[in-house]
């Protein structure tokens, strides 16, 4: 259990099916990227709370990369706006300076099983992106 589990019943939800998966993803990751510093997040963030939206996520430190390019690419799954009809977004996306998104999953609103039929090409393009560490052109 983490700090969000006292939350909404989706987040619950999300937390329950997306750490262990993102978890059980990371070697597949760093035998893909040996380079990379591939870790498991969840925080919560918001301007009317902390505890309006929640994004949860894979994301692989890149070493040795030229300082003008990014040091980070992250599978990042939020859910946003639950007071008002939750809204689930997944992207692969890189760093800054870049911002890049490399790839996005097409959601509804509060669609699950939508986000985990998307998640498996996402983590592939995780792992894609972070094995060739840089954005693609």
């Amino acid at each position: 259990m983490t700090v969000l589990a006292h939350t909404h019943p989706l987040v619950r939800q999300l937390e329950n099916d997306l750490l262990p998966l993102f978890r059980a993803a990371l070697p597949a990751l760093s035998v893909a990227a040996p380079r990379a510093l591939a870790s498991v997040f969840a925080f919560s963030s918001g301007t009317a709370s902390a505890f309006q939206d929640y994004h949860f996520g894979i994301s692989c430190l890149l070493e040795d990369v030229p300082d003008d390019a990014p040091e980070e690419v992250a599978l990042l799954v939020s859910v946003t706006g639950l007071e008002s009809g939750a809204r689930l977004s997944a992207q692969v996306v890189w760093g800054q300076p870049s911002g890049r998104v490399e790839m996005q999953a097409d959601l509804d609103a509060g669609d699950l099983q939508a986000l985990h039929a998307a998640l498996s090409a996402l983590l592939a393009g995780l792992q894609q992106a972070a094995s060739r560490g840089r954005p693609a052109r």
